[in-house]
């Protein structure tokens, strides 16, 4: 059997290793255990629960490697509130590119473009009010504890591109630093480069069929993904984007030939760069902190009132 990568990972000490968490899909995570138990606890005392869920999955640092004194950082989407909808979105939609595409997509496979939807993410679910009860109970303890940075129209996505360019062009702390991407989007890959010591530490556990059981992913990594999912020989892992935009991304509702700026995070479109917002130097200073800041103490109390109340710690837990 081929010895994974998170088993003779080595983490630094110092600058602690940086764990950029993607906060939506953590919120999606304990949402799903929440809505697994919600049947056995009062509403008041599920709110608790929730808050410890956040407590040790934040502070436990990605999970398919040891506990470590990680310094976290936490991004997140935002939507435009008039238009509920990110940039993309609303480049998408006066692009007069994506009209062709559309329109040469929907002749390939012989379907109406008008009854396509075609909004950028125009396929996802439905959020209830448990899911937003979830988000605002995480936002409430990561923004007391950690750094958060959000901007309305931007997605968690940008923020984690924004990450990769601050490591390659700036030096720093955040250069010198081992950076650990938490999240389940496997686009966050792309920003994969074992020269700037960037990996992608995935968030979900593989089905036991599945070729790849690689939680950590290295470069290695990333171009067997693309290859077994993409059919697409890649170089490096930034040239995902371009192989995505080859084939289109459907789950973001982007056919084949879309323009290259919808997929890739490594260079932002030039009309949203996050380096000219306010709160650009703040997370600068964040990404270049070299001290941890998880709470362990945290983590460990909030293992100690799951089991007093009966409830067994997620498989994380160590």
């Amino acid at each position: 059997m081929t010895a994974l990568r998170e088993d003779s990972f080595v983490l630094e000490q110092e600058p602690a290793p940086l764990v950029v968490v993607d906060f939506m899909v953590y919120a999606w995570g304990i949402f799903n255990q929440i809505q697994e138990i919600q049947h056995l606890y009062s509403p008041e005392l599920l709110q608790k629960i929730t808050k410890a869920l956040w407590a040790i999955r934040i502070n436990r640092g990605p999970d398919m490697l040891p506990r470590h004194d990680y310094r976290v950082v936490v991004v997140s989407d935002k939507r435009y509130t008039d238009v509920g909808a990110y940039w993309r979105g609303v480049e998408i939609l006066k692009d007069e590119r994506m009209e062709v595409v559309w329109e040469e997509y929907c002749e390939s496979k012989g379907i109406s473009h008008e009854a396509t939807a075609t909004s950028y993410k125009g396929n996802r679910r439905d959020k209830d009010d448990n899911f937003y009860e979830v988000v605002e109970i995480g936002w409430d303890y990561v923004t007391k504890y950690f750094p958060c940075f959000k901007q309305e129209g931007y997605e968690a996505d940008d923020w984690a591109g924004a990450v990769y360019r601050i490591s390659r062009d700036t030096p720093g702390v955040c250069r010198e630093r081992q950076i650990l991407l938490s999240t389940i989007d496997r686009d966050w890959s792309q920003l994969v480069d074992e020269s700037q010591k960037i990996y992608w530490a995935n968030t979900r556990f593989p089905g036991p069929k599945e070729r790849i059981q690689e939680r950590l992913a290295g470069e290695d990594q990333v171009k067997l993904h693309t290859e077994i999912k993409l059919k697409s020989d890649i170089s490096r892992p930034r040239d995902l984007a371009a192989a995505k935009q080859e084939q289109g991304d459907l789950g973001d509702n982007l056919p084949p030939g879309s323009p290259l700026e919808y997929f890739d995070l490594c260079e932002p479109h030039p009309r949203y760069r996050l380096e000219r917002l306010p709160q650009f130097k703040e997370f600068v200073e964040a990404l270049n902190d070299p001290t941890p800041n998880i709470r362990i103490e945290h983590y460990e109390k909030a293992i100690q009132a799951c089991g007093k109340i009966g409830l067994q710690p997620p498989a994380y837990c160590d």
